[in-house]
């Protein structure tokens, strides 16, 4: 006999991601935005690099996110 799935287990997980990447997506473009700001504000430009950064590795973040939810299906 094969293995019995909980799927409401399978689901639990999947939206559970699914809300995570809803969360870095709005918080990429919450630090665009901020990015953008500073930019606009003459700030020291080694700041907005390190946000940029910032930026950046939560983008991979979000992408890495995005591929594991997307094998869960």
């Amino acid at each position: 006999m094969g293995k019995i799935i909980d799927l409401s287990v399978v689901l639990e997980k999947e939206e559970k991601l699914q809300q995570v990447a809803d969360y870095m997506e709005e918080l990429k473009n919450q630090f665009s935005e901020l990015i953008q700001e500073y930019e606009d504000d003459g700030v020291d430009a080694r700041k907005v690099d390190t946000l940029t950064e910032a930026l950046d590795a939560l983008e991979d973040a979000y992408d890495m996110v995005c591929e594991v939810a997307e094998n869960e299906k």
